[in-house]
């Protein structure tokens, strides 16, 4: 005889994990962590620093579907340091219009996986981690790149000059050194200007961390989930930049 309570609940268990298929895994680093690793350390957090409340810059940056299946994404996961008031999310396909995806995004503690927290470089302390999940509703089509910056309020940390930098920093590293899966890596991340709350298009363009505030290259680490119709692939992921837009000088901060 037919269980049909088992089987309402293995049904209903198997349409929550078919849409929270890991499309893109570019999470966490888990080799070469903080100061001990030396020159080979992988992990890094950014934010630029603040200008005013109404223009400032963020980092960003950018994962694609590589797939032959649109995506139907619900979840983006981002990694903060020093835990902010509030954390905001703003994307949109390559080549449009930036705009912001979700207000609230939800923070949880975190840890690398062998249970350590950040360190920022050189300091010799340690400060907590942040994962930051927000809940979207983004289509990407076969071939379509998504632009992602992580904004938000509150995180306290203070700049060169004593400012306050009111930006979250999110947390990159560097793919070669990483030790985890980090699809669709090109060792570069986006930037874009906020001006009276928007990003104009003219305003987003990439960035290398290599030898503009670090010592080597590094990508935001990213997880998106989802579901993909009809089988489509999620295993092949590719990063494509933003190219060529502006070559605007800014004062970055490495955490």
């Amino acid at each position: 005889m037919i269980n049909w309570a088992v089987a309402a609940l293995l049904l209903a268990s198997a349409q929550q994990l078919f849409g929270q298929t890991l499309l893109v895994d570019r999470g966490l680093p888990t080799s070469n962590l903080n100061d001990v690793a030396g020159a080979n350390r992988s992990n890094v957090s950014w934010a630029f620093t603040q200008y005013t409340p109404s223009a400032y810059w963020l980092v960003g940056d950018t994962f694609q579907n590589t797939s032959s299946k649109t995506w139907s994404i619900d979840t983006i996961r981002l990694w903060t340091t020093d835990q902010p008031d509030t954390a905001i999310l703003r994307g949109g396909i390559d080549g449009s219009t930036i705009g912001v995806v979700s207000v609230s995004g939800t923070l949880s503690g975190a840890t690398y996986a062998d249970s350590s927290l950040y360190q920022p470089g050189g300091s010799g302390a340690y400060v907590s981690m942040y994962q930051v999940d927000f809940a979207v509703g983004i289509t990407l089509a076969p071939g379509q790149v998504y632009d992602f910056f992580l904004d938000g309020t509150g995180n306290g940390v203070l700049d060169y000059q004593g400012n306050p930098i009111v930006v979250p920093f999110v947390h990159a590293s560097n793919a070669a050194l990483s030790g985890s899966p980090q699809n669709g890596s090109d060792d570069s991340m986006l930037y874009a200007y906020v001006g009276g709350g928007t990003i104009a298009l003219g305003d987003v363009g990439t960035w290398s961390s290599s030898g503009d505030g670090w010592d080597k290259a590094s990508d935001v680490n990213v997880q998106v989930y989802g579901s993909a119709p009809e089988g489509g692939s999620t295993l092949v992921l590719m990063g494509f930049a933003l190219a060529g837009l502006g070559a605007l000088r800014r004062r970055i901060r490495k955490n």
